[in-house]
């Protein structure tokens, strides 16, 4: 039933209205006021459909009753009936809020009036319901994580929440009306795609890269939807794009890390092709040298044997790096590995950049292991190298340095005391401070998702920090930077790599030893060498055989020296099986892997091997092996000599 409040002074043009209401709502309620008290006290106190009012009252003009009206009851259609307005003041009404003005002498036009008034009114209502509705809709839109952006028919966006915002760095008031084409300027055939097959079938979804404001390059998992109008014609795109491009990274980095292991397995084979091949020249170079007198085929022979040893040397560190070995920490003398590294930039690093070294033969020593050593160098070199790709200097020195607490108190991290100190520096873009601030995070990286994992700068850090170490960083945008790697120094002696001491070799009384290897040549050349230095030898070419030859000979035997990869019965196999035969049977494992990356999982090397020794070796190494074996300590020896 429809409530209607008449504010009028005449009770005859009460009843006028009251007759021609009635004609169309039958049943509708009029409540009739005549002073402005009982108005105010009415529109307080009740709630009407729609307000009458004559615009002529006693102490009371119709547009106050109208203020009154629209600050009680804002949302309630008003209406003035009157004998007489004027056209400025119906134009003064209409545009201080009144929906209608009738005339008493056309009373026919209020049924009329009011109808379009309450239609009006309704519209209104339902309009302010479905803002409220949008504007809850965008709050909830906007605590959404992914972005949310609508595109119309012409693919100009008409909405973007705050999670594209967030994501992309443009504000809503700078998107709208535009096309992502203007925004997106990467990847867009992908994009393209993406919505022709949105319109085509309804919705799409799928991965995009794209790029934000800032030039980033963006990797987002899309979903869009197509919406249609009442009529089911297409109206507009939806598009909902989630950030991926962290996952995404981390795939990148565990694939990478899956092929960095499937290397290490194919780089372990192809070592131990490689050491077998190196044996024979490092076992037959020292008997050579018995056997010539010329010295320029002597220095022929003394550069064979090094190649053999750089080459042995290169594998071993191959396997490090490849399988994460870091070895025992032992007193090191670091100018031999600087040299190294520097020689392996002179090969390889691009001609445009200038190497520059200082690398004085004083420096103090570190306790460390070679190969972390080396990884430190190579990380920071590489990446000063990325940072000069259209050249420049790379600069790498080092010295000894005592830092006070003054100066080590200005170095984050520093502390007082004796340090070697390994200073890479390059004349590249320099490190922005925003780098900075995260370069030392694992996966942090400012290359591309296929050029760098992220995790150089932090193997470096957890290298220096585990030696109980820190690292010191200067970097000007545009003029290089500087890496200044702290070393603690520790006193002690240090055996010079590239003078190793001369060690005497026990010469064997005839023991009698079994030697197995599926490579003919090592056996063969491990054999003469035994047998020149006062052993007797026999030999099997693998498990099997070795099995065949122990059965008949084992009482003599003293010692077994044994390939771990072998044919048909490998060194472990062969070293239980002998063992059950003869019980305390010595047994030395050679291979051409290291110790740790021989071992299958299950099982410890110490349990069925007295001793390991990984090719290639050089004769001496062997003897002094064997020796040790052979004669534990408290022995008498054999006499001196040397291969």
């Amino acid at each position: 039933m429809m409530k209607i409040l008449h504010l009028e002074d005449s009770p005859d043009d009460v009843e006028l209205v009251r007759q021609v209401l009635r004609e169309e709502w039958p049943d509708c309620e009029i409540t009739w006021v005549a002073t402005q008290g009982d108005f105010l006290d009415h529109l307080q106190r009740s709630r009407f459909d729609v307000i009458l009012s004559d615009f002529k009252l006693p102490g009371l003009s119709g547009l106050d009753a109208l203020r009154v009206a629209r600050e009680h009851a804002p949302d309630t259609p008003f209406i003035f009936v009157s004998g007489t307005m004027g056209e400025d003041r119906a134009i003064e009404a209409l545009r201080s809020g009144a929906e209608d003005y009738v005339l008493k002498d056309r009373m026919k036009r209020l049924n009329a009036a009011i109808a379009r008034a309450l239609r009006e009114s309704e519209e209104r209502r339902q309009r302010r319901e479905a803002e409220h509705r949008i504007r809850e809709q965008a709050a909830l839109l906007n605590q959404a994580g992914e972005a949310i952006f609508i595109t119309d028919l012409e693919d100009r966006i008409s909405y973007w929440n705050e999670g594209a915002e967030r994501l992309y760095g443009w504000k809503s008031e700078e998107v709208i009306g535009r096309r992502p084409p203007q925004l997106f300027d990467f990847g867009m055939a992908s994009q393209g795609a993406g919505r022709d097959e949105t319109f085509a079938k309804g919705q799409w979804a799928g991965e995009l890269r794209t790029r934000n404001r800032a030039g980033e390059i963006l990797v987002v998992e899309s979903r869009q939807t197509l919406i249609r109008d009442e009529a089911g014609n297409p109206k507009a795109r939806v598009c909902i794009n989630a950030d991926i491009t962290g996952r995404k990274r981390l795939e990148e980095q565990f694939l990478r890390a899956q092929r960095m292991e499937n290397i290490g397995l194919l780089a372990a084979g192809i070592a131990h092709d490689l050491n077998n091949m190196l044996a024979p020249i490092l076992l037959a170079a020292p008997m050579l040298r018995e056997h010539i007198s010329d010295s320029s085929a002597l220095a022929m022979l003394g550069t064979l044997e090094k190649s053999a040893e750089r080459g042995a040397n290169l594998v071993r560190q191959i396997l490090a790096f490849a399988h994460g070995a870091t070895g025992e920490q032992s007193l090191l003398q670091v100018k031999h590995l600087l040299r190294d590294t520097v020689a392996v930039m002179g090969g390889t690093f691009p001609k445009s950049i200038k190497l520059e070294d200082y690398i004085p033969g004083d420096l103090w020593t570190i306790n460390a292991n070679p190969t972390q050593i080396h990884q430190v160098l190579l990380n920071l070199c590489v990446n000063a190298r990325d940072a000069m790709p259209n050249g420049g200097t790379l600069r790498l020195r080092a010295e000894n340095q005592l830092l006070d607490a003054a100066v080590a108190g200005a170095i984050k991290g520093g502390r007082a005391g004796a340090f070697l100190v390994l200073q890479v520096e390059d004349t590249g873009t320099g490190i922005s401070p925003e780098v900075l601030a995260h370069m030392w995070e694992p996966f942090f990286t400012t290359k591309g998702l296929d050029q760098g994992t992220g995790l150089g700068l932090s193997t470096v850090r957890g290298i220096v920090e585990s030696l109980t170490g820190f690292v010191d960083v200067k970097s000007v945008a545009g003029r290089g930077t500087k890496f200044r790697v702290y070393l603690p120094a520790v006193d002690g002696p240090v055996v010079d790599p590239a003078n190793p001491a001369v060690r005497p070799i026990q010469l064997g009384n005839g023991e009698l030893i079994l030697m197995v290897d599926d490579e003919r040549n090592i056996r063969e050349m491990t054999a003469t060498m035994l047998t020149r230095n006062g052993y007797r030898v026999i030999l099997a070419a693998d498990g099997a055989e070795a099995v065949m030859v122990f059965a008949e000979r084992g009482a003599e035997i003293r010692l077994v020296i044994t390939d771990l990869h072998m044919p048909n019965l490998d060194g472990a196999m062969l070293s239980r099986a002998l063992r059950r035969i003869k019980p305390g049977m010595k047994v030395l494992v050679v291979s051409g892997m290291s110790s740790a990356l021989g071992q299958r999982p299950g099982f410890k090397l110490e349990e069925f091997a007295d001793g390991f020794l990984q090719k290639p070796f050089k004769p001496a190494m062997l003897l002094a092996k064997v020796h040790e074996l052979l004669r534990p300590p408290g022995a008498s020896s054999a006499p001196l000599s040397s291969p």
